[in-house]
């Protein structure tokens, strides 16, 4: 099944680490050795989210892919996600994996 493109996810990624000045690991970020095409879809979106000191939005989304983009042993439990029209979305715990062997399509809940 083609599906309509309209972001990218990022996954595979590694926690990167660093030393401080007393000689503990402090994380500088994540790199990601894979990527695929996907489609980005809002599931839920809060722009009332609050913190101290201001308003954020929180959001969650569904990301389809094709199975033959990502592998057979695709089990990532972070993705970053770029969206074409809304930019970087950052970086999401994958929540929920569905793998639709008719349509040969992944679906992502994040």
């Amino acid at each position: 099944m083609q599906i309509f493109p309209n972001g990218l996810m990022f996954y595979g990624g590694r926690e990167v680490a660093d030393l401080d000045e007393d000689g503990l690991p402090v994380s500088v970020g994540e790199t990601y050795e894979n990527q695929c095409i996907c489609t980005i879809t809002t599931a839920a979106e809060n722009r009332n989210a609050v913190y101290d000191g201001g308003v954020f939005k929180q959001a969650t989304y569904t990301v389809t892919c094709n199975m033959e983009d990502v592998g057979e042993n695709f089990n990532p439990r972070r993705v970053r996600l770029t969206h074409n029209q809304k930019g970087d979305l950052g970086t999401r715990q994958v929540l929920r994996i569905e793998y639709y062997m008719i349509t040969q399509t992944v679906e992502l809940w994040v």
